[in-house]
């Protein structure tokens, strides 16, 4: 861990919230997809350099994060966080960095955000 500091709690200063999408019945034979929270849990959040994108034909510009959590087995790709009051979709598998199952590193952008419920 070289170069790497601790994760300690110092480090976990925001509140984040794990969002995944399920599939529910609809009540009339039909299925619909919602939001359902999985977990809240303490992240380190940094800004990277951000970008611009064509969204609903407009250019807009795109923020990205690379957030960082205690390790946990349950995060997938395909999930949404909620930070604060903003949305963010995975970009990229969440990484375990150096393979010890201490931290877990997510890199999250506001492109393409679908609403939660």
């Amino acid at each position: 861990m070289a170069g790497r500091k601790r994760l300690g709690a110092g480090r976990l200063r925001h509140r984040i919230e794990i969002w995944r999408s399920v599939e529910t019945k609809t009540g009339r034979g039909g299925f619909a997809d919602e939001w359902k929270k999985v977990a809240t849990t303490r992240a380190e959040i940094v800004g990277q350099p951000g970008r611009e994108a064509v969204l609903e034909q407009a250019l807009q510009g795109v923020a990205v994060y690379k957030i960082t959590i205690r390790y946990r087995d349950d995060v997938l790709a395909s999930d949404q966080l909620r930070w604060g009051n903003r949305i963010l979709n995975i970009s990229a598998p969440p990484v375990d960095p150096d393979g010890l199952r201490k931290e877990l590193v997510i890199t999250a952008s506001t492109e393409s955000v679908q609403k939660l419920a």
